[in-house]
């Protein structure tokens, strides 16, 4: 009983293991007023970093975020 336990489990935090990267969210940001633009995985803490698209618009995917990032940060 304890090995059928400890295996779903495990079981369990490997799938969420894989799962979680999927779930991340991305940003669009602008080092200052007008530096570099790039995606990122982590919502910026630092004042300096500036949320650019959408009103700080979250995206679901690297890919939209990336393809957005061409029409935001011309």
């Amino acid at each position: 009983m304890k090995a059928k336990l400890l295996s779903a489990t495990v079981a369990a935090f490997g799938i969420a293991a894989i799962a979680t990267p999927a779930l991340a969210d991305f940003w669009i940001v602008r080092e200052g007023p007008t530096g570099k633009c790039m995606v990122v995985d982590r919502k910026p803490t630092d004042s300096k970093i500036i949320i650019v698209g959408g009103n700080g618009k979250i995206y679901t995917t690297r890919a939209d975020a990336q393809k957005e990032l061409t029409v935001v940060c011309k």
